[in-house]
C-alpha cells in the first residue's frame, strides 16, 4: 500500500512540478481514493488530467470524487489529509478463543473476587503486577500495532473515579439523557468504524474488579427523557456489555441491583450471544438487553469476529422467554448501493424473530467519526468500504453523509420500524436538533 501511495505521488510530481508539497497532498488523496474506490489505475487518473493549474486540477478531481457533493456545499468540507498508511498497521482478523498472554493487576485487587476467578481460568496467561495503568503507559508505548495485540493484553484494577456517567454527547446534538455504567474499557471484536480504535491508547483490555462499590442507589442517578417510561443507564459504552460475562459474570450483581430498583430502565448493549448467565438468573421488563444490528452485508464486511444477525437475533428471543425486554440499535446505518433494500430486510428479521411489544427502543445513527478516524481506518482496514461514499466534514468537526442523505436514510428505516409497531420509542442517535425537528414526525 505504501509503494502505491509513493508510485501515485510521483506521477503527480513528474506532471506537475512546480506544485507545492501541500497541493501534491491533497491531489494524492483525491487520485487514491477514486482509484481505490472505482478499482481503475492511477495512472490513468493522472494521465487524463488535461489542465495545468493547480485549483482547475484540484475541482476536477474533487468533481470525480464527490459526484453528488461537488458544488453543492462549501469547498472546505472536504476533508483531504496526508494518505499516510502502513501494512503493520493492518487489524488481525483471525478468529480465536480469548485467552490473554499477560495479565497485569494492581495489588489492592488481589482479594477480589474476579482476580480470583481469572486466575483459575487463565492458567498459562503470565501474571505481573503493576502500579497503576498510568504508570504502564508512561513505561510502555502505544502505536496502532499495540492496538492490534490487545487481546493478548488484560488489566485488572480497582475503578475510583469512571463508572458512573453521563453519556459524553457530541456538541450541539440533542441528548438522549443516557447515563453509562462502565463494566470494562477495550473490545476483542474488530468492526471497521469503531471509535475505540481512535480514542483507546491502552493495549489491552481492562476490567474493573469492584463494581459492587458503585451499584449504589445513590451513585445511580440517571436523568429521565420525555422518549422513554424511565429514567436510563446502560453498559457498552466503552466495551461490549456481554462479550465478557462468561469470565466476569457482572450481569449477575447488576440484574440483582436493577431488579430491586425497577424505577429506572439499565440497558446491556452488545453485539454478544454470550447471555448464558443472563437466562440463568432472568430478567425484569426494565432491564433492557440491547443488540447493535446492520445489514448482513455490512456485518460480513465491517464487524468482524461478532456473531451473525440471525445469532443475536435467536439471543433476543432467548432473554424475552426468560422475562427481559429488548432493544436495537441501528448505528451506524452505512450508505451504499443497495442500502435501503438491505436495511428493510433486517428490519423484517427483526420482527420475525421479536414481538414488538417486547422491544423498548430503537435507536437510528448514521455513520460519523472523528477526522483523526479516517487514518485509523485506512491502516486497519485497507479493504474496507465505508470510506469510499461521501463523507463531509460537517459543523461538529466529524465527517458524516450529506444531511438530506441521513435524513433520507431515516425516515425510511424510522417509518418501516413504525410500520410494525408505532409504539415502540425511536430516536436518532448524535444528531442535530434541526435534523431532529425535520424527522419529528415519526419518532
Amino acid at each position: 500500500m505504501h509503494s502505491n501511495i509513493s508510485y501515485i505521488k510521483t506521477l503527480l510530481l513528474n506532471k506537475f512540478p512546480f506544485f507545492g508539497i501541500n497541493k501534491i497532498r491533497e491531489l494524492t488523496r483525491l487520485v487514491f481514493e477514486i482509484a481505490k474506490r472505482d478499482n481503475i489505475s492511477s495512472t490513468d487518473i493522472v494521465n487524463n488530467i488535461e489542465i495545468a493549474d493547480y485549483l482547475n486540477v484540484k475541482n476536477y478531481l474533487l468533481k470525480l470524487r464527490y459526484p453528488d457533493s461537488y458544488g453543492n456545499i462549501p469547498k472546505n468540507s472536504f476533508y483531504l489529509p496526508d494518505v499516510d498508511i502502513e501494512d503493520c498497521n493492518k487489524a488481525d482478523l483471525k478468529k480465536s478463543q480469548f485467552y490473554p498472554k499477560n495479565i497485569y493487576y494492581t495489588q489492592e485487587v488481589e482479594q477480589s473476587s474476579l482476580y480470583n476467578r481469572i486466575k483459575n481460568l487463565f492458567l498459562n496467561s503470565k501474571f505481573t503486577e503493576i502500579i497503576s495503568v498510568k504508570q504502564f503507559l508512561k513505561d510502555n508505548k502505544f502505536s496502532l500495532q499495540a492496538y492490534n495485540q490487545r487481546r493478548e493484553n488484560l488489566f485488572l484494577v480497582n475503578e475510583k473515579f469512571d463508572f458512573f456517567k453521563p453519556c459524553p454527547c457530541t456538541k450541539n446534538v440533542v441528548c438522549c439523557n443516557y447515563s453509562i455504567l462502565n463494566t470494562g474499557y477495550g473490545c476483542p471484536y474488530e468492526c471497521s468504524y469503531c471509535f475505540l480504535q481512535g480514542y483507546q491508547n491502552v493495549p489491552g483490555i481492562i476490567l474493573p474488579c469492584n463494581i459492587n462499590d458503585f451499584l449504589d442507589i445513590d451513585k445511580i442517578k440517571p436523568t429521565y427523557s420525555k422518549l422513554f417510561d424511565l429514567p436510563r443507564a446502560g453498559s457498552g459504552e466503552f466495551t461490549d456489555s456481554l462479550v465478557f460475562d462468561d469470565i466476569t459474570l457482572f450481569s449477575t450483581d447488576i440484574v440483582k441491583f436493577f431488579k430491586e430498583n425497577r424505577n429506572i430502565s439499565f440497558e446491556f448493549k452488545t453485539k454478544s450471544k454470550n447471555i448464558a448467565n443472563l437466562l440463568k438468573i432472568g430478567g425484569t421488563p426494565n432491564i433492557v438487553i440491547s443488540w447493535s444490528v446492520n445489514t448482513e452485508r455490512m456485518i460480513e464486511e465491517n464487524e468482524f469476529l461478532t456473531p451473525k444477525l440471525e445469532e443475536r437475533l435467536k439471543s433476543a428471543q432467548k432473554c424475552i422467554k426468560a422475562g427481559y425486554s429488548v432493544g436495537f440499535h441501528f448505528d451506524p446505518v452505512i450508505f451504499y448501493k443497495d442500502w435501503q433494500k438491505d436495511y428493510i430486510k433486517t428490519i423484517e428479521n427483526i420482527f420475525d424473530f421479536v414481538d414488538g411489544k417486547y422491544i423498548k427502543w430503537i435507536s437510528v445513527g448514521s455513520l460519523r467519526m472523528p477526522v483523526e478516524l479516517k487514518k485509523t481506518i485506512e491502516n486497519r482496514f485497507p479493504d474496507n468500504k465505508i470510506l469510499d461514499e461521501e463523507l463531509l466534514l460537517c459543523d461538529d468537526g466529524k465527517l458524516r453523509y450529506e444531511k438530506k442523505l441521513r435524513m433520507q436514510m431515516y425516515e425510511k428505516i424510522v417509518n418501516r420500524i413504525k410500520k410494525h409497531n408505532d409504539n415502540i420509542a425511536v430516536y436518532l442517535c448524535m444528531e442535530t436538533s434541526e435534523v431532529w425537528n425535520k424527522c419529528g414526525g415519526m419518532l
